[in-house]
Protein backbone atom coordinates (compact mmCIF):
# COMPACT_ATOMS: atom_id res chain seq x y z
CA UNK A 1 0.00 0.00 0.00
CA UNK A 2 0.97 3.22 -0.95
CA UNK A 3 1.85 5.90 2.73
CA UNK A 4 -1.42 7.67 1.34
CA UNK A 5 -3.50 5.00 1.91
CA UNK A 6 -1.82 3.76 4.94
CA UNK A 7 -2.34 7.77 6.50
CA UNK A 8 -6.19 7.06 5.62
CA UNK A 9 -6.73 4.03 7.52
CA UNK A 10 -4.69 5.14 10.37
CA UNK A 11 -6.68 7.98 10.35
CA UNK A 12 -10.11 5.48 10.23
CA UNK A 13 -8.79 3.25 12.96
CA UNK A 14 -8.34 6.44 15.26
CA UNK A 15 -11.69 7.67 14.35
CA UNK A 16 -13.57 4.09 14.65
CA UNK A 17 -11.47 3.96 18.44
CA UNK A 18 -12.79 7.69 19.28
CA UNK A 19 -16.36 6.26 18.68
CA UNK A 20 -16.33 2.51 20.61
CA UNK A 21 -16.31 1.23 17.60
CA UNK A 22 -13.29 -0.65 18.30
CA UNK A 23 -11.07 -1.25 21.22
CA UNK A 24 -7.47 -0.69 21.20
CA UNK A 25 -6.15 -4.01 20.33
CA UNK A 26 -8.59 -4.17 17.48
CA UNK A 27 -7.16 -0.79 16.50
CA UNK A 28 -3.78 -2.34 16.53
CA UNK A 29 -4.22 -5.65 14.79
CA UNK A 30 -6.24 -4.17 12.00
CA UNK A 31 -3.20 -1.59 11.48
CA UNK A 32 -0.36 -4.34 12.31
CA UNK A 33 -2.00 -5.91 8.81
CA UNK A 34 -0.66 -2.68 6.91
CA UNK A 35 2.76 -2.01 8.53
CA UNK A 36 1.26 1.09 10.47
CA UNK A 37 1.09 1.42 14.45
CA UNK A 38 -1.64 4.11 16.23
CA UNK A 39 1.80 5.23 17.88
CA UNK A 40 2.76 6.74 14.46
CA UNK A 41 2.72 10.58 14.09
CA UNK A 42 -0.17 11.93 11.86
CA UNK A 43 1.71 13.91 9.31
CA UNK A 44 -0.90 17.12 10.07
CA UNK A 45 0.51 17.36 13.41
CA UNK A 46 4.04 16.54 12.29
CA UNK A 47 3.71 19.65 9.49
CA UNK A 48 2.20 21.55 12.26
CA UNK A 49 4.98 21.24 14.87
CA UNK A 50 7.38 22.09 11.91
CA UNK A 51 5.90 25.26 11.36
CA UNK A 52 5.12 25.88 14.76
CA UNK A 53 9.68 25.64 15.10
CA UNK A 54 10.05 27.40 12.26
CA UNK A 55 7.94 30.42 13.49
CA UNK A 56 9.20 30.65 16.64
CA UNK A 57 13.05 30.68 14.82
CA UNK A 58 12.07 33.46 12.83
CA UNK A 59 10.58 35.50 15.90
CA UNK A 60 14.11 34.86 17.61
CA UNK A 61 15.66 36.16 14.40
CA UNK A 62 14.04 39.34 14.60
CA UNK A 63 14.21 39.74 18.26
CA UNK A 64 18.29 39.26 17.74
CA UNK A 65 18.00 42.08 14.65
CA UNK A 66 15.69 44.77 16.75
CA UNK A 67 18.93 44.27 19.18
CA UNK A 68 21.30 44.23 16.77
CA UNK A 69 20.06 47.55 15.39
CA UNK A 70 20.66 49.53 18.75
CA UNK A 71 23.81 47.32 20.22
CA UNK A 72 26.16 49.67 19.71
CA UNK A 73 24.38 52.80 21.70
CA UNK A 74 23.72 50.23 24.43
CA UNK A 75 26.20 50.46 28.13
CA UNK A 76 27.88 47.28 27.81
CA UNK A 77 27.10 45.99 31.00
CA UNK A 78 23.53 46.30 29.92
CA UNK A 79 24.43 44.36 26.75
CA UNK A 80 25.59 41.60 29.22
CA UNK A 81 22.68 41.43 31.28
CA UNK A 82 20.42 41.29 28.68
CA UNK A 83 22.02 38.35 26.75
CA UNK A 84 22.15 36.59 30.09
CA UNK A 85 18.80 37.62 30.87
CA UNK A 86 17.41 36.67 27.76
CA UNK A 87 19.15 33.14 27.56
CA UNK A 88 18.45 32.13 31.18
CA UNK A 89 14.58 33.09 30.58
CA UNK A 90 14.34 30.97 27.52
CA UNK A 91 15.85 27.81 29.08
CA UNK A 92 13.94 28.45 32.34
CA UNK A 93 10.57 28.55 30.80
CA UNK A 94 11.70 25.14 28.68
CA UNK A 95 13.17 23.62 31.76
CA UNK A 96 10.11 23.81 33.66
CA UNK A 97 7.42 22.70 31.26
CA UNK A 98 9.85 19.57 30.50
CA UNK A 99 9.68 18.71 34.16
CA UNK A 100 5.87 19.51 34.91
CA UNK A 101 4.60 18.16 31.17
CA UNK A 102 7.72 16.81 29.22
CA UNK A 103 7.48 19.47 26.61
CA UNK A 104 9.55 22.73 26.25
CA UNK A 105 11.31 21.35 23.04
CA UNK A 106 10.69 24.81 21.79
CA UNK A 107 11.83 27.12 24.45
CA UNK A 108 14.79 24.69 24.91
CA UNK A 109 15.51 25.36 21.24
CA UNK A 110 15.22 29.16 20.93
CA UNK A 111 17.42 28.81 24.66
CA UNK A 112 20.20 26.73 22.75
CA UNK A 113 20.58 29.67 19.64
CA UNK A 114 19.86 32.58 22.44
CA UNK A 115 22.82 30.65 24.23
CA UNK A 116 25.14 30.18 21.46
CA UNK A 117 24.34 34.09 20.37
CA UNK A 118 25.63 35.34 23.97
CA UNK A 119 29.01 33.52 23.69
CA UNK A 120 29.78 34.82 20.23
CA UNK A 121 28.72 38.97 21.49
CA UNK A 122 30.36 38.23 25.10
CA UNK A 123 33.37 37.08 23.23
CA UNK A 124 33.27 40.07 20.30
CA UNK A 125 32.53 42.53 23.85
CA UNK A 126 35.45 41.93 25.47
CA UNK A 127 37.36 40.55 23.02
CA UNK A 128 38.38 37.04 24.32
CA UNK A 129 40.39 34.63 22.66
CA UNK A 130 41.08 34.90 18.72
CA UNK A 131 40.08 30.57 18.11
CA UNK A 132 37.52 30.45 16.48
CA UNK A 133 36.11 27.38 16.99
CA UNK A 134 36.51 27.72 21.24
CA UNK A 135 33.47 29.62 21.04
CA UNK A 136 31.39 26.93 19.09
CA UNK A 137 33.11 24.38 21.53
CA UNK A 138 31.35 26.15 24.45
CA UNK A 139 28.32 26.59 22.70
CA UNK A 140 28.42 22.74 22.05
CA UNK A 141 29.15 21.90 25.78
CA UNK A 142 26.31 23.93 26.98
CA UNK A 143 23.86 21.91 24.84
CA UNK A 144 25.12 18.54 25.77
CA UNK A 145 23.55 18.19 29.11
CA UNK A 146 20.36 19.11 27.88
CA UNK A 147 20.26 17.05 24.55
CA UNK A 148 21.28 13.82 27.03
CA UNK A 149 18.68 14.84 28.95
CA UNK A 150 15.79 15.95 27.13
CA UNK A 151 16.32 13.33 23.98
CA UNK A 152 14.64 16.35 21.84
CA UNK A 153 15.11 15.90 18.17
CA UNK A 154 15.46 19.55 17.63
CA UNK A 155 18.06 19.73 20.33
CA UNK A 156 19.81 16.80 18.59
CA UNK A 157 20.19 18.25 15.02
CA UNK A 158 21.62 21.25 16.44
CA UNK A 159 23.98 19.97 18.47
CA UNK A 160 24.78 17.99 15.48
CA UNK A 161 24.95 20.67 13.13
CA UNK A 162 27.20 22.76 15.42
CA UNK A 163 29.54 19.77 15.92
CA UNK A 164 29.80 19.21 11.83
CA UNK A 165 30.76 23.08 12.34
CA UNK A 166 33.41 23.14 14.69
CA UNK A 167 34.78 19.67 13.58
CA UNK A 168 35.58 21.39 9.73
CA UNK A 169 36.60 24.23 12.14
CA UNK A 170 38.69 22.92 14.16
CA UNK A 171 40.09 20.17 11.81
CA UNK A 172 42.47 23.26 9.99
CA UNK A 173 44.32 23.35 13.42
CA UNK A 174 43.72 20.23 14.98
CA UNK A 175 42.62 16.94 15.40
CA UNK A 176 38.86 17.13 16.20
CA UNK A 177 39.13 14.67 18.76
CA UNK A 178 36.30 15.47 20.99
CA UNK A 179 33.64 15.14 18.08
CA UNK A 180 32.38 11.68 18.24
CA UNK A 181 31.58 12.82 22.22
CA UNK A 182 28.48 15.16 20.95
CA UNK A 183 27.21 13.18 18.41
CA UNK A 184 26.39 10.17 21.53
CA UNK A 185 22.93 12.39 22.46
CA UNK A 186 22.21 12.48 18.37
CA UNK A 187 22.30 8.66 18.25
CA UNK A 188 20.45 8.28 21.63
CA UNK A 189 18.08 10.86 20.03
CA UNK A 190 17.85 8.65 17.28
CA UNK A 191 17.18 5.23 19.11
CA UNK A 192 14.25 7.29 21.28
CA UNK A 193 11.91 8.50 18.47
CA UNK A 194 13.11 5.55 15.95
CA UNK A 195 14.49 8.13 13.81
CA UNK A 196 16.26 6.36 10.81
CA UNK A 197 17.28 9.88 9.25
CA UNK A 198 18.61 11.18 12.85
CA UNK A 199 20.46 7.77 12.57
CA UNK A 200 21.60 8.15 9.26
CA UNK A 201 22.72 11.92 9.91
CA UNK A 202 24.84 10.89 12.69
CA UNK A 203 26.46 8.45 11.14
CA UNK A 204 27.34 10.89 8.17
CA UNK A 205 28.87 12.88 10.85
CA UNK A 206 30.74 10.06 12.19
CA UNK A 207 32.19 9.65 8.53
CA UNK A 208 33.46 13.14 8.12
CA UNK A 209 35.39 12.78 11.55
CA UNK A 210 37.02 10.24 10.19
CA UNK A 211 37.63 11.45 6.74
CA UNK A 212 39.31 14.68 8.58
CA UNK A 213 41.14 12.22 10.73
CA UNK A 214 42.72 10.88 7.35
CA UNK A 215 43.64 13.97 6.51
CA UNK A 216 45.78 14.73 9.65
CA UNK A 217 47.30 11.41 8.32
CA UNK A 218 48.11 12.77 5.41
CA UNK A 219 49.27 16.15 7.23
CA UNK A 220 52.32 18.64 5.88
CA UNK A 221 53.35 21.50 6.53
CA UNK A 222 51.15 23.20 4.57
CA UNK A 223 47.85 21.81 6.96
CA UNK A 224 45.43 18.87 6.39
CA UNK A 225 44.37 18.29 2.48
CA UNK A 226 42.71 15.86 0.00
CA UNK A 227 44.54 13.16 -1.24
CA UNK A 228 44.01 10.01 -3.73
CA UNK A 229 43.75 7.70 -0.51
CA UNK A 230 40.43 9.97 0.31
CA UNK A 231 38.21 8.19 -2.21
CA UNK A 232 39.44 4.28 -1.69
CA UNK A 233 38.70 5.15 2.20
CA UNK A 234 35.20 6.43 1.18
CA UNK A 235 34.35 3.63 -0.74
CA UNK A 236 35.33 1.80 2.36
CA UNK A 237 33.15 3.28 4.32
CA UNK A 238 30.51 2.83 1.81
CA UNK A 239 30.73 -0.56 1.95
CA UNK A 240 30.53 -0.75 6.06
CA UNK A 241 27.35 1.20 5.35
CA UNK A 242 26.23 -1.21 2.82
CA UNK A 243 26.86 -4.11 5.70
CA UNK A 244 25.04 -1.45 8.47
CA UNK A 245 21.87 -1.70 6.65
CA UNK A 246 22.01 -5.44 5.58
CA UNK A 247 22.41 -6.04 9.41
CA UNK A 248 19.35 -3.60 10.04
CA UNK A 249 17.24 -4.49 7.54
CA UNK A 250 17.77 -8.63 8.71
CA UNK A 251 16.69 -6.96 12.66
CA UNK A 252 14.25 -4.57 11.32
CA UNK A 253 16.51 -1.60 12.83
CA UNK A 254 16.79 2.03 12.25
CA UNK A 255 19.31 2.20 9.26
CA UNK A 256 17.29 -0.32 6.75
CA UNK A 257 15.94 3.11 5.28
CA UNK A 258 18.73 3.78 3.89
CA UNK A 259 19.58 1.91 1.51
CA UNK A 260 18.84 3.91 -1.38
CA UNK A 261 21.01 6.67 -0.34
CA UNK A 262 23.40 4.36 0.02
CA UNK A 263 23.23 3.40 -3.47
CA UNK A 264 23.12 6.98 -5.07
CA UNK A 265 25.95 7.56 -3.10
CA UNK A 266 27.84 4.78 -4.92
CA UNK A 267 27.01 6.02 -8.22
CA UNK A 268 28.27 9.16 -7.10
CA UNK A 269 31.73 7.77 -6.19
CA UNK A 270 31.78 5.27 -8.45
CA UNK A 271 30.61 7.13 -11.92
CA UNK A 272 33.45 9.01 -12.62
CA UNK A 273 35.67 5.80 -12.13
CA UNK A 274 34.32 5.27 -15.49
CA UNK A 275 35.98 7.99 -17.29
CA UNK A 276 39.58 6.75 -18.08
CA UNK A 277 40.47 10.64 -17.74
CA UNK A 278 40.38 10.58 -14.42
CA UNK A 279 42.33 7.39 -13.30
CA UNK A 280 45.73 8.72 -14.56
CA UNK A 281 45.34 11.30 -11.89
CA UNK A 282 44.20 8.87 -8.81
CA UNK A 283 46.81 6.21 -9.60
CA UNK A 284 49.31 8.75 -9.82
CA UNK A 285 48.84 10.62 -6.76
CA UNK A 286 48.31 7.73 -3.87
CA UNK A 287 51.12 6.36 -2.34
CA UNK A 288 50.70 3.09 -2.87
CA UNK A 289 51.13 -0.02 -0.30
CA UNK A 290 52.06 2.68 1.71
CA UNK A 291 49.19 5.23 1.30
CA UNK A 292 47.19 5.93 4.76
CA UNK A 293 43.63 5.51 2.93
CA UNK A 294 44.50 2.12 1.91
CA UNK A 295 45.19 0.89 5.15
CA UNK A 296 42.45 2.59 6.80
CA UNK A 297 40.02 1.68 4.46
CA UNK A 298 41.35 -2.06 5.11
CA UNK A 299 40.83 -1.41 9.00
CA UNK A 300 37.15 -0.26 7.66
CA UNK A 301 36.30 -3.71 5.30
CA UNK A 302 36.87 -5.70 8.22
CA UNK A 303 35.00 -4.18 10.32
CA UNK A 304 32.59 -4.69 7.75
CA UNK A 305 32.73 -8.17 7.42
CA UNK A 306 32.53 -8.76 11.20
CA UNK A 307 28.77 -6.70 10.53
CA UNK A 308 28.07 -8.41 7.68
CA UNK A 309 30.67 -11.43 6.80
CA UNK A 310 28.24 -12.85 4.11
CA UNK A 311 28.24 -9.83 1.70
CA UNK A 312 30.23 -10.93 -1.19
CA UNK A 313 31.16 -6.89 -2.39
CA UNK A 314 33.08 -6.57 0.87
CA UNK A 315 35.11 -9.39 0.13
CA UNK A 316 35.94 -8.43 -3.14
CA UNK A 317 36.57 -4.91 -2.31
CA UNK A 318 39.45 -5.83 -0.04
CA UNK A 319 41.76 -7.12 -2.34
CA UNK A 320 40.44 -4.94 -5.34
CA UNK A 321 41.81 -1.54 -3.56
CA UNK A 322 44.81 -3.32 -2.44
CA UNK A 323 45.51 -4.30 -6.49
CA UNK A 324 45.13 -0.80 -7.60
CA UNK A 325 47.23 1.15 -5.38
CA UNK A 326 49.99 -1.94 -4.91
CA UNK A 327 49.85 -2.37 -8.88
CA UNK A 328 48.02 0.34 -10.47
CA UNK A 329 49.60 2.53 -12.93
CA UNK A 330 48.76 5.75 -14.78
CA UNK A 331 49.08 4.09 -18.34
CA UNK A 332 47.01 0.99 -17.21
CA UNK A 333 44.22 3.49 -17.34
CA UNK A 334 41.92 2.68 -19.73
CA UNK A 335 41.69 -1.00 -18.08
CA UNK A 336 40.65 0.39 -14.97
CA UNK A 337 38.23 2.43 -16.42
CA UNK A 338 37.04 -0.57 -18.34
CA UNK A 339 36.69 -2.31 -14.80
CA UNK A 340 34.55 0.51 -13.51
CA UNK A 341 32.28 0.45 -16.31
CA UNK A 342 31.80 -3.32 -15.82
CA UNK A 343 31.22 -3.18 -11.91
CA UNK A 344 28.32 -0.02 -12.72
CA UNK A 345 26.73 -2.27 -14.89
CA UNK A 346 26.83 -5.30 -12.39
CA UNK A 347 25.73 -3.60 -10.06
CA UNK A 348 23.06 -1.96 -12.10
CA UNK A 349 21.71 -5.75 -12.87
CA UNK A 350 21.75 -6.87 -9.49
CA UNK A 351 19.61 -4.19 -8.87
CA UNK A 352 17.13 -4.84 -11.78
CA UNK A 353 17.63 -8.80 -10.27
CA UNK A 354 16.62 -7.67 -6.99
CA UNK A 355 13.37 -5.59 -8.36
CA UNK A 356 12.32 -8.23 -10.29
CA UNK A 357 12.57 -10.91 -7.47
CA UNK A 358 10.93 -8.68 -4.52
CA UNK A 359 8.29 -7.13 -6.56
CA UNK A 360 10.20 -3.85 -6.08
CA UNK A 361 9.59 -1.44 -8.28
CA UNK A 362 12.34 1.46 -7.16
CA UNK A 363 14.92 -0.95 -7.24
CA UNK A 364 14.07 -1.92 -10.73
CA UNK A 365 13.84 1.45 -12.23
CA UNK A 366 16.97 2.30 -10.27
CA UNK A 367 18.96 -0.11 -11.78
CA UNK A 368 17.14 0.40 -15.16
CA UNK A 369 17.87 4.36 -14.69
CA UNK A 370 21.48 3.41 -14.13
CA UNK A 371 21.99 1.46 -17.45
CA UNK A 372 20.57 4.13 -19.33
CA UNK A 373 22.80 6.82 -17.92
CA UNK A 374 25.95 4.87 -18.18
CA UNK A 375 25.10 4.20 -21.57
CA UNK A 376 25.01 7.74 -22.40
CA UNK A 377 27.69 8.66 -20.61
CA UNK A 378 29.89 5.89 -22.96
CA UNK A 379 28.41 7.51 -25.94
CA UNK A 380 29.31 11.23 -24.88
CA UNK A 381 32.17 9.80 -23.80
CA UNK A 382 34.01 7.54 -25.75
CA UNK A 383 36.21 4.94 -24.20
CA UNK A 384 39.38 4.66 -26.86
CA UNK A 385 38.69 5.04 -30.25
CA UNK A 386 35.50 4.24 -31.98
CA UNK A 387 35.73 0.59 -32.04
CA UNK A 388 37.06 0.20 -28.29
CA UNK A 389 33.19 1.73 -27.16
CA UNK A 390 31.73 -0.23 -29.81
CA UNK A 391 33.29 -3.01 -28.45
CA UNK A 392 32.48 -2.24 -24.61
CA UNK A 393 28.90 -1.12 -25.88
CA UNK A 394 28.70 -4.93 -27.73
CA UNK A 395 30.04 -6.81 -24.09
CA UNK A 396 27.18 -4.80 -22.05
CA UNK A 397 24.72 -5.94 -24.70
CA UNK A 398 25.65 -9.37 -24.49
CA UNK A 399 25.74 -9.51 -20.62
CA UNK A 400 22.30 -8.00 -20.69
CA UNK A 401 20.91 -10.35 -23.07
CA UNK A 402 22.06 -13.61 -21.18
CA UNK A 403 20.91 -11.62 -17.79
CA UNK A 404 17.43 -11.31 -19.89
CA UNK A 405 18.00 -15.25 -21.20
CA UNK A 406 18.82 -16.28 -17.40
CA UNK A 407 15.47 -14.20 -15.81
CA UNK A 408 13.27 -15.60 -18.58
CA UNK A 409 14.03 -19.46 -17.67
CA UNK A 410 13.68 -19.08 -14.19
CA UNK A 411 10.28 -17.33 -14.85
CA UNK A 412 9.21 -20.36 -16.81
CA UNK A 413 10.27 -22.64 -14.96
CA UNK A 414 7.95 -23.32 -11.37
CA UNK A 415 9.13 -23.54 -7.50
CA UNK A 416 8.06 -27.00 -8.25
CA UNK A 417 9.91 -28.18 -11.19
CA UNK A 418 7.13 -27.86 -13.64
CA UNK A 419 6.54 -25.03 -16.13
CA UNK A 420 4.14 -22.03 -15.57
Amino acid sequence: MSNRETRVIRREARQWLAEGLIDETQASRILARYGASLDQPDPASTASRVLTTVAVLFVGLAMLLLVSANWDTLPRLLRFAGLFLVTGALNGVGVVRYLRHGLGALWLFLGGISFGASIMLVGQMYQLGEHFPNGVLLWMIGLLPVALVTGQRSMALLLLALTMIWTVMEGHFTPPWLAPLFLVPVWLAARRHRSGTLMGLALAGLFVWLNLLLCWLYHTDFGPRWLAGHLTFNLALLALGHALVARARARGELLAPLSPWLERLFLLLVLPLTFTSLWPSYLRDNWGWLDPGLWAAALVLLVALIVHWRSLAIWVALPALALIHGLGRPEQSLYWGLAANLLVLLVAMNWLRQGIADDDGRRFFSGLGTLLLLGLLRYLDLIGDYLGAAALFLVMAGLLYGGACYWRHRGAVAPGGGHE
